[in-house]
């Protein structure tokens, strides 16, 4: 029998980010960005100079000259090569040699506005704002352990130096601190929060870092307050948030965890394409396109207030490979809508080998297996669901390597899981032979824990199929046999599935194999 592994603290000392204390320590780490940059280091920059922006001379700007030429050839390059966030940053170097009193360089004409990637951009904005007016308040958001949570005791640290100096944080800023903060193991940070806030901050992060705790007002920060719950509970309704803009929001748009189906069209010659999409609910500030079917072509998402909520910015954002990793880090509490963007975007067709598509999937798999979060909404088992079945090997390998791990922390719900698959593969959208062969030399006898969680997940599976057998139903009945046998045949008790059973049994190429499972 496997021991279960426990989930390790998100915050310790071995992924403590680099600290950087001083101006030598600033002009190193700055060249370390002209180099294969780490997903926090946009973050760590912007911190830094709003920190020491006050204490840099003339000789140090000159020290950092290689970066800023590093920043120029970064805004020349064509978008293939580059990240969204790259060119942010880059830009950001270029206005701060300009501010900094070194020769004025040419931007170039390549310039974007970058309106599409708002939560950073308007981070930029605020530390750019900051360190002109030699403001060194710490932003709330600047991870501080790998690979981008943030102690929570230090939030508590930073947000008590806004209380004392009478300046409210930015909306933003404090939204994604909120969606960065650890929240695995918050006792300390709870004694800190009563030792050092006072008034609605006190509230807010009491209502965060405890668990049975309710909202309690006053609530200036209605999106910030927003946020919180979001993390704490995305599926909790708090009556008293029932007045703010955002609860008119349809809330799958907020959680991410709206449902899908799979549309068939039918084609000439006999053939059909077989399409997974998301059904995207009527909200008054949802447009949605239609295609025949009822097949959504495409949604636009508006905010509906003017301070938006961060996961409401989520919905404009481009998704690319060299940015993906950052995007996501940016609420590791609250990633749900980024998959959902990722089913909506570029899951649709389980036949189309889509290389784009793999090293997004790729991305996306490795940056939330790093996270340890429970697996157990909607959208986040459809899309470990759409992966087990993807077309692309690595990508159906590395989503079983991640179901392993999430077994072995109990963070997943394989009941649902197996309903999303059965749901998926009764409508035929991908190759059972995928899933069937995936189990076989992936999934199966990984531990004697493992089986059982998979046979428990198979079943759940095959009861989500229909009355007529889908293609290759035999053989997902053989590993089914395969796994009970690993199992020492425990009698199949579920109603559902036996009464599928014995309908299938008719079929004359399954009676055999069917008569083996009893």
């Amino acid at each position: 029998m496997m021991d279960r592994m426990e989930k390790e603290p998100l915050i310790q000392e071995g992924r403590r980010l680099p600290d950087v204390a001083d101006i030598d320590g600033l002009v190193s780490f700055m060249g370390r960005l002209t180099e294969e940059q780490e997903s926090f280091y946009l973050d760590l920059l912007l911190a830094s100079l709003v920190r020491l922006h006050p204490f840099i001379k003339s000789d140090d700007v000159k020290r950092m000259m290689p970066v800023f030429e590093w920043a120029g050839t970064v805004m020349e390059m064509p978008e293939s090569e580059t990240g969204g966030l790259d060119k942010l940053t880059a830009s950001f170097l270029l206005d701060y040699e300009m501010l900094s009193g070194a020769e004025k360089r040419a931007k170039g004409a390549k310039q974007q506005p970058y309106q599409d990637y708002k939560p950073y951009l308007d981070l930029v904005k605020l530390a750019f704002n900051r360190i002109k007016d030699y403001n060194t308040l710490p932003l709330l958001s600047t991870p501080t352990h790998r690979p981008a949570w943030i102690d929570p005791s230090v939030l508590v640290s930073r947000l008590s130096k806004y209380q004392k100096k009478g300046i409210k944080p930015d909306s933003l800023d404090f939204q994604i601190a909120l969606s960065r903060v650890a929240l695995d193991d918050t006792d300390e940070a709870v004694r800190s929060v009563e030792q050092a806030l006072a008034g609605e901050y006190r509230e807010l992060l009491l209502f965060l870092f405890k668990p049975e705790a309710r909202p309690k007002g006053p609530f200036t920060f209605q999106a910030v307050w927003m946020t919180a719950a979001l993390v704490k509970s995305p599926d909790t309704i708090y009556d008293e948030f029932e007045d703010f803009p955002y609860s008119a929001v349809n809330r799958a748009y907020l959680t991410g965890d709206i449902p899908c189906d799979v549309f068939i069209f039918e084609k000439p010659f006999g053939k059909v394409d077989r399409i997974l999409q998301l059904i995207p609910p009527a909200s008054k500030n949802v447009a949605i396109k239609w295609r025949f079917g009822g097949y959504a072509l495409y949604m636009t998402y508006r905010p509906c207030s003017r301070i938006p909520l961060l996961v409401e910015t989520f919905w404009k954002i481009p998704l690319r490979e060299k940015d993906l990793r950052r995007f996501l880090l940016l609420s590791p509490n609250v990633p749900r809508i980024w998959l959902a963007l990722l089913v909506r975007d570029r899951v649709r067709d389980a036949y189309w080998n889509d290389l784009e598509l793999a090293r997004l999937n790729l991305v996306a798999l490795e940056t939330l297996r790093e996270l340890d979060l429970e697996w157990r909404g909607g959208m986040a088992l459809t899309y470990l669901a759409v992966c087990l079945l993807s077309i692309d090997r690595p990508v159906r390998l590395c989503a079983a390597d991640l179901w392993g791990e999430l077994v072995e922390k109990d963070l997943i719900d394989n009941v649902a899981l197996g309903r999303v698959l059965g749901k998926i593969q009764s409508l035929e959208w991908a190759p059972a032979q995928r899933i069937s062969g995936l189990v076989v030399e992936m999934l199966i006898n990984r531990s004697s824990f493992h089986n059982k969680e998979l046979s428990v997940l198979f079943v759940s599976f095959l009861s989500c199929l229909p009355e007529s057998p889908v293609k290759d139903l035999k053989r997902l009945l053989e590993v089914f046999a395969e796994l009970q046998t690993v199992n020492n045949w425990p009698k199949i008790t579920y109603a559902p599935l036996l009464s599928l059973l014995e309908t299938w049994k008719k079929n004359s190429k399954l009676t055999e194999i069917i008569e083996s499972l009893y």
